[in-house]
């Protein structure tokens, strides 16, 4: 488990979308037995049309059966009102908690990394890691206009991303197969695509 920025820094892969990840699983954890067991939470899960598809399926994989029947029952009796009153549905649109929720925790995450790497250990510390995907780059890139903080983030990026080339290259040379002998090389290809695209369900790529 990861709680802190500093200790993501230990791990493969973009250190925001790994502590991401978990205060995003720690929250549907929590969540899910609160619209199980509050009146007051599940209502307001329906008032928001319930979930997105990405964390409608994520919360199926968390929860049981039955608190997945509760919250599905509610939201289609909410739909059978509105059509038996002669409203058509599908008209509102979809507030989904666990994606607001996340929303505000990646800027909290981008903005204490900015600050985090106004300290030179932890630059160092940071040079050692896989870096930023390219959707938090962009993010923290944009936040931080022309400064020195933004050429360091550049220059580590382009030094962590030819790193990772060799990593591929040699994987590809062992045909893939991972074998014991190998070292950092065997997680390269999942270290690649988490560089290029974020974790899973992350959004707001665009034209980079």
């Amino acid at each position: 488990m990861v709680h802190t920025l500093t200790e993501a820094f230990r791990y493969r892969g973009c250190p925001i979308c790994l502590i991401l990840d978990q205060a995003e699983k720690d929250f549907m954890c929590h969540w899910q037995n609160r619209t199980f067991e509050e009146e007051k939470i599940r209502q307001g899960l329906v008032s928001a049309n319930g979930y997105c598809n990405f964390h409608f399926y994520e919360m199926a994989r968390l929860t049981s059966p039955l608190v997945n029947a509760v919250v599905v029952k509610d939201l289609i009796e909410k739909e059978v009102e509105e059509m038996e009153k002669g409203t058509v549905p599908f008209q509102g649109e979809i507030v989904c908690p666990v994606c607001g929720f996340v929303a505000q925790k990646e800027e909290a995450y981008l903005r204490e990394f900015a600050t985090l790497l106004q300290d030179c250990a932890l630059q160092e510390e940071y040079e050692k890691t896989d870096g930023l995907c390219r959707i938090h780059m962009k993010k923290i890139l944009q936040a931080l206009g022309g400064n020195k903080l933004r050429q360091f983030l550049l220059q580590t990026q382009l030094s962590q991303l030819r790193n990772l080339r060799g990593e591929l290259q040699d994987f590809i040379s062992e045909g893939g197969r991972g074998s014991r002998q190998m070292g950092k090389e065997k997680n390269s290809w999942w270290v690649a695509i988490n560089k290029r695209v974020g974790k899973k369900g992350l959004s707001g790529l665009g034209r980079f």
